[in-house]
Parts: C-alpha cells; structure tokens; sequence
C-alpha cells in the first residue's frame, strides 16, 4: 500500500500541457453528439407527427426510444470500457453514432424510426460515461473538474445546435435533415480519437507499464512521472468482475454516484431539455416555429452558466456548486410552479415561464450537469472504474425514462404547477443529501480518493489528503 502524503500527491500532475486541452476537448466531441441526439427530437417531433401520425403509444416509443437504447448501452458497456480501453471504446461508439444518425434521417415509417433512435441511444449511453471517464483518466488532478466539465459544456453545446438545427428547418418542416445534421460530429470524434492516446491508467490496468510511462510523458509535458505511475501500479490488483462492485467497502461510492444519478434526473431536467416547446406552448406561445425559438434561449442559458461554471469546479469545489445550484433549481421550479398555479395573463405568463425556466437551466448547468458526470468518473477504483461509471450511467438512464415517461401522467394527476412543485421538493432533498454525503475532490489524485476508500473513509472524507498511513479495510476479494 503507498502511502499518501500532501505534498508529492497535490504537485505530481499539477500543469497541464496544450496537448491534455487538446485531448480532453475531441473526447468531448461525443458530448455534443449526445446533447444533439437527445435534444433535436423535441422539435422533430413536431413534424414527425405530421408524417407518421403515430398513435399515442407509438408517440411515446418515439420519445422514449433514445431512453431504451441509452440504458441498454450505458449497462453492457462498463465491462467493455475495462477490456478494451476507453478510447477504443469511443471509436466504436462514433461508428455506431454514423449508424443510427442516418438510420434516423431515411427512416420510412414510425417503427424503423425507433428502432434507429434506438441504435443512437446505444451510442448515447456508452458515450456518456466513456468520455469523462477517459477524459479524467487523462487530466491532471488540479485541473480534472474542469477538463472533465469540457464534456457537460459539449453536451450544452449539442443541445443548443439542436435547437438551432431544429429552428433552420422548421419553416420546411424537414425532420430528417434535423436528425442527419448529427454526422457531422460523429464523423469529427472517430477522426479525432484515432490520433488520441490510449488512457495511461487503462494502459497500466492491463500491466503494460513501460506504455503507461510514456503516455504519462507524452501528456505531462516531458516531466517526471515517476511518483504518478507509481501511485497507478499500486492500485492494479486482481481481475476485474461485477461481484467486486457490491463489496461492504464500496458502499460509500455506491450510494453517492446512485444518488447523484437519481437527483440529476428526478429534479425534472428532461422535462425541460425534452418537451420545453410543448412547456411553452402550454404557457401560450402560439406557433410550433415560437415554442421552438424560444427553447432556443434557454438552450443558450444552458452553454452560458456551464461556461461560468467551468473554472469554479476546480476553485470553488464541487459541494459548494451542488449546493449553490440546487437551491437554485428549487427557487426557478418554485416561480414556475406558482405562474401556473395562479393562471397569470397570457403576456406574464409566459415571460414567468421563460425566466424560471433560464433560472432552473442555468442553476442546473452550475451544479448537477457538470457535477454527476465529474463525480461519479472520480470515485470508483481503478480496477472497476468502468464497471461503476456504467452502472452509475446505467441507472441515471433508467431514472431520465421513469422522470420521461411520468412527465404527462404528473401533468394530468397533479396539474402543471403540480408538477413543477414536486420537482422542487425533489431538489431540496438533493440538496440535504450533497450536505450529508457527497465528498470534496477537488485537486485530489484519483489514487488519492481510492486510497480513502480503502482506509474505511465514510463518503464525505474520501477527498481528503491524509498525512499517514492507517491499516487498508478495503481490498479485493
């Protein structure tokens, strides 16, 4: 067992090169690719009723069908990560991109469109926890928050092309050239991951470590990395197999990516980003081409605040974010709540909508966007780093269906201010929950929080640095 101390373990991976920059932003790609394909059916939809006129059932496999497909790929993919590498793992996935995104464009009739969307959900859940995990592999520890954040930033950017997109062919009513626009980057991420590096700590998982060494030289600008790579070899133990997850040892990481994968979701962010045209809609804006320009602000609210939020990861620390954004989030659901409730004039109304809305988006892209993402990349050990990101992923796509799918039943049993209220109530739980559990991992090495967890730390001392060595509690078996 190495021993950690504040010194060598805060400074060995303290610079960052232009080339780390370089890397984390093609990883990131993919999150454009999933902010695009999750986004653009919000305005497609639109239009593709008018051509399928799909029944109710098949309207909401339509909707859902990205869901299905993200789940299926996030929970069969963690074990591919750990075998084959990350990057490796990302080339496929833009391959599998190309596929359902033209698949989705020449669709014929409702049931081939699910079933592309369902392929491009495939890809979107193996990219959502591949890229930042690949991505954090790769980071120095001081700048990791940001850098991994690259991808949230990209998923905003995607979101935002989307309904820019969505917006160009509105007027035409041109669905298919919406989806077949998403090409694009799908082509510019399995270009750019053919030049990457393999993960350095992937690299050392499979016991090459004279590779790993000069992967680390390559992306750590010619410096020592020594006490790095060392830090790496002492956590390749054993093989890696789904029983090593549910180990009494790993509960604390556990339960705090779980958590943070429920509230991201259940705090009603998919309601915003998947049916905010119809939410305005429902606020009075008159036309399909109104609801879908508007949107289109909200979407710039989300790049803006994930922007600002970017070099606050790694200053300010990721609880004090979580805090601050989700008491922010209940604040915009709270006003959106009571401008339905009250039934405000048609004008107020819908200038309500949109400033809470802009309140919740940007409150979320500062606080659970980035956060979920960068956290649960961090926490897990290196021997099953994929295995519980996938999870994690797995059950986050799993609650983004159930929040989906809930959306219309809460609207007619509940009301619309209803609804947005629930939403709110789920926020403050986030909020007691990050209080009590989620630990502070800013500028700590990834072998650093390990280390914690091997020592029997509780979840909200896994990001602090000790002096000396206690007796590890947590080893595999």
């Amino acid at each position: 067992m190495h021993q950690m101390q504040k010194g060598p373990s805060a400074s060995h991976s303290d610079s960052m090169s232009f080339f780390v920059v370089l890397i984390a932003c093609i990883a990131a790609v993919a999150g454009i690719l999933f902010g695009f394909d999750t986004g653009v059916i919000s305005g497609a939809i639109l239009f593709i009723k008018q051509d399928f006129a799909p029944s109710n059932a098949l309207y909401s496999l339509i909707m859902a069908s990205v869901l299905v497909g993200a789940l299926i790929g996030s929970g069969v993919s963690g074990r591919f990560a750990d075998f084959f590498g990350r990057r490796t793992l990302l080339i496929i996935t833009a391959l599998i991109f190309i596929i359902g995104t033209l698949a989705s464009a020449l669709a014929h009739n409702a049931w081939s469109l699910i079933a592309a969307r369902i392929v491009v959900g495939v890809a979107i859940g193996i990219a959502s926890f591949t890229a930042p995990l690949y991505i954090s592999e790769i980071a120095p520890a001081r700048f990791r928050g940001a850098l991994v954040s690259l991808n949230q930033l990209a998923i905003t950017i995607g979101i935002l092309c989307s309904y820019a997109v969505d917006m160009h062919f509105a007027d035409v009513g041109n669905w298919r050239w919406m989806f077949g626009v998403g090409v694009v980057p799908a082509l510019l991420l399995l270009l750019g991951m053919l030049i990457l590096p393999r993960s350095p700590r992937w690299v050392a998982l499979k016991g090459d470590i004279s590779q790993a060494r000069q992967i680390l030289q390559l992306i750590r600008h010619n410096e020592n990395v020594e006490l790095e790579l060392q830090e790496i070899q002492a956590r390749v133990t054993g093989k890696v197999s789904w029983r090593l997850l549910f180990q009494r040892w790993l509960f604390p990481v556990l339960g705090v990516g779980l958590g943070l994968a429920f509230f991201q979701q259940c705090t009603g962010i998919n309601t915003i980003i998947y049916f905010a045209p119809t939410i305005f809609q429902m606020a009075g804006y008159d036309t399909a081409a109104g609801a879908i320009s508007t949107t289109a602000i909200v979407g710039v609210a989300n790049v803006v605040f994930t922007i600002i939020a970017l070099p606050l990861i790694d200053l300010w620390g990721r609880r004090p974010l979580l805090l601050l954004g989700l008491a922010g989030m209940a604040l915009g659901l709270l006003l959106l709540s009571l401008a339905f409730h009250f039934g405000t004039g048609a004008l107020l109304l819908r200038w309500l909508t949109l400033l809470s809305m802009i309140i919740y988006i940007a409150c979320f892209a500062m606080s659970l966007g980035p956060m979920m993402w960068l956290v649960i990349s961090e926490i897990f050990p290196l021997q099953i780093r994929g295995l519980g990101s996938s999870l994690a992923v797995s059950v986050c796509w799993l609650f983004n269906g159930i929040v989906t799918f809930s959306f219309r039943y809460l609207l007619d049993t509940l009301g619309t201010a209803g609804t947005f209220c629930t939403y709110a109530i789920v926020c403050l739980l986030g909020w007691v929950f990050v209080k009590r559990f989620l630990p502070e991992t800013k500028g700590v090495s990834l072998e650093s929080i390990e280390n914690n967890l091997r020592l029997g730390k509780r979840s909200r001392d896994l990001g602090v640095i000790s002096d000396h060595e206690t007796q590890p509690v947590g080893e595999w078996v």
